[in-house]
């Protein structure tokens, strides 16, 4: 593999942002892209076994899962002057949106073709749905669920890190790679 000036999440979002224009969209919200990275997060662990992030720590917060990690890395690229940020209002949600883009064209990225191919699938399916939708979708997962069971009691897991163990690699993946 090719060494880069970017670590996996920064390229991972670069990524990200290059297929968001490629869909026609001018941006993408943090929000978005939040969900979008912890949905593939959890996609790689269900459909590859393994992580495609091992080294990004997701939270529980109000609004689902978050990860420190992703605003650090894009305040790095925008500080870099790969991506760009605006803020925009918002009158749907009552609040600011700070929405990234490409502020250059894609640098040459580290993953392989496998890779290339496992992201693109998802991204295709990810990057049209709304927030709310990403939102359901982050809800949806075995960490998600884990942690909402957990706060039937009435307390919030708020800040609590999001355990990925719960989610099992998915059964025809086991059965497709079985014999090898």
């Amino acid at each position: 593999m090719l060494k880069t000036m970017f670590n996996r999440l920064e390229e991972l979002i670069l990524l990200i942002l290059d297929r968001t224009h490629k869909e026609g969209k001018a941006d993408l919200s943090r929000f978005q892209m939040l969900k979008i990275i912890y949905l593939i997060q959890v996609y790689s662990l269900k459909y590859a076994g393994t992580s495609l992030l091992p080294q990004t720590t997701f939270i529980r917060e109000k609004n689902g899962p978050i990860s420190v990690d992703i605003y650090k890395s894009t305040d790095g690229l925008v500080g870099r002057g790969y991506i760009k940020k605006e803020i925009k209002k918002n009158k749907g949600y009552g609040h600011e949106r700070h929405c990234f883009s490409l502020a250059k064209k894609l640098p040459q990225l580290n993953f392989n073709k496998g890779e290339l191919l496992f992201l693109d699938s998802f991204l295709s399916e990810l990057l049209p749905l709304t927030q709310a939708q990403l939102k359901a979708r982050a809800y949806a997962t075995e960490p998600m669920k884990d942690i909402l069971n957990r706060e039937r009691n009435g307390v919030k897991k708020t800040g609590e890190v999001i355990d990925f163990s719960s989610v099992a690699v998915d059964q025809d993946v086991i059965e497709t790679y079985s014999d090898l």
